[in-house]
């Protein structure tokens, strides 16, 4: 599977709305043909109506311990899975890999997911960039490499199946 990783720094509202409105467009996470209905995961937030979620991320926002211009406030990451494993992507393991991640990437931060079922299933995740005790959630590039390393494990010891999505993460980049 591949990870990747978008920093918001925008505290606006508006900016926020909108992705969390991207993320949870209707007509991208339900797929009648295959008869996939939508699939959301949450940690650390309140309800199911998207509307007020952006007022809770920003209210965690808000709880930060130190200020700075070019803090990230959201934190918007994506993993996919290879289209020959779609088949193979029950709502069960796309339930189980969105509360792994949310879990193990950034365990004190609010944060919500949605898959999207398009040519190619992938779960899209919105985490907050600050912690429930104000602190910030940056992790630094080698801690990203090897959470994507974990990632992985979890998928084949869990998941051998979908040996389509395999991307070795532990190899150097050329």
């Amino acid at each position: 599977m591949i990870v990747k990783t978008i920093s918001h720094t925008s505290t606006k509202r508006a900016n926020i709305e909108k992705l969390i409105r991207y993320v949870f467009d209707k007509q991208k996470m339900e797929h009648d043909h295959l008869g996939r209905k939508s699939l959301t995961v949450k940690k650390y937030i309140r309800g199911y109506n998207i509307d007020n979620w952006a007022d809770q991320f920003i209210e965690n926002g808000n709880k930060r311990n130190f200020n700075h211009s070019k803090r990230t406030v959201l934190r918007h990451e994506i993993i996919s899975f290879a289209p020959q494993d779609n088949k193979l992507l029950t709502r069960d393991i796309l339930k189980d890999f969105g509360k792994y991640y949310l879990q193990h990437r950034s365990p004190k931060s609010m944060g919500v997911c949605g898959v999207h079922y398009d040519e190619v299933i992938h779960i899209h995740f919105i985490i907050s960039g600050v912690g429930i005790d104000g602190k910030s959630t940056r992790i630094s590039q080698q801690q990203f490499k090897e959470f994507k390393i974990k990632l992985q494990e979890f998928q084949q010891q869990k998941y051998p199946q979908l040996s389509h999505s395999i991307v070795d993460h532990a190899k150097k980049k050329v």
